[in-house]
């Protein structure tokens, strides 16, 4: 009976379908799906196709941009893209907040990309004879924002050195602007130029005006207003000023300061110069200062 059915069997193409199928049905999750052709471990085929071939046409076009070349090509590749970005104990890697999420949740987000614990952990360099007031706030903005360190001393960086190329630009620019002031000045009062300026420097020193204020003074107004403003003061202080019974009055000086004054320019070999080759200016500034010296 058994050779018979055996006999049957061998005879009978269902038999032989159903047997041949059950043979393949181990092999079956490396099938193709389309021709029946076999493939093993992963690699492409006698016949060329990928095993990627069952997937949508957008994910294998992918996969061939990527080259991966088998199922373990993919899990090592993301493997990989994990332990770049990170993940949390669930195994999440860091995923960024949505726009209206909390304060909080986006501050454990900034921790995790680097963010320092605090501001003061920035130490963000601070430029020479500068106070630090400005870093100190810069810190805090950018704790605030999430920066990290690395890129908020880059920021850092950047800044103080455009920051020192534009003092230095708008210095050139004051010098320049101060030189072509101070030619139409000298054009415009001829030879009385070294008289008038001789006559501002009077006037600051003989109100005390120091160099920060003077500074101040021709940013505010310009070089050439400022020197025409205290040579008007220096000749009203040696035009205007006169002696009543040995005592000062008004912006005039003293007997004994202007004796003192006498033996300065005296003692000053420019001035002398002056003097002797019959200078205007000089000669009226000793007849001035005489007439203080030496009150009738």
């Amino acid at each position: 009976m058994d050779e018979m059915q055996g006999s049957a069997q061998a005879g009978n193409p269902a038999a032989t379908d159903a047997a041949g199928t059950q043979a393949l049905s181990g092999q079956q999750m490396y099938n193709n799906g389309s021709t029946g052709v076999q493939q093993t471990n992963g690699q492409p085929n006698q016949t060329g196709n990928q095993w990627y071939s069952q997937l949508s046409e957008e994910t294998r076009g992918f996969v061939e941009t990527k080259g991966w070349q088998s199922p373990d090509d993919v899990v090592q590749s993301y493997t990989n893209l994990e332990k770049l970005l990170g993940a949390d104990k669930s195994g999440r890697g860091v995923v960024m907040p949505k726009e209206d999420a909390a304060a909080e949740e986006w501050g454990k987000f900034y921790d995790r990309l680097g963010r320092p614990k605090s501001a003061d952990e920035y130490n963000l360099p601070i430029p020479q004879n500068d106070t630090g007031e400005f870093a100190k706030k810069a810190a805090g903005k950018f704790h605030e924002l999430g920066i990290t360190a690395k890129q908020a001393q880059s920021l850092a960086e950047w800044w103080n050195m455009n920051a020192d190329e534009m003092q230095s630009s708008q210095v050139n620019q004051q010098m320049q602007n101060a030189e072509m002031e101070m030619n139409v000045l000298q054009s415009e009062w001829g030879k009385e130029y070294d008289a008038n300026i001789e006559a501002a420097r009077r006037a600051t020193r003989q109100f005390g005006v120091k160099e920060q204020m003077l500074e101040k003074i021709e940013n505010a107004i310009g070089t050439r207003e400022m020197l025409k403003l205290f040579a008007n003061i220096g000749k009203g202080v040696g035009e205007d000023s006169f002696v009543d019974s040995g005592k000062s009055s008004g912006f005039g000086i003293s007997p004994e300061a202007a004796r003192v004054r006498i033996g300065q320019l005296k003692a000053d070999p420019d001035w002398s110069k002056k003097y002797l080759g019959g200078n205007a200016d000089s000669k009226a500034e000793l007849e001035r200062l005489m007439r203080a010296a030496y009150p009738q």
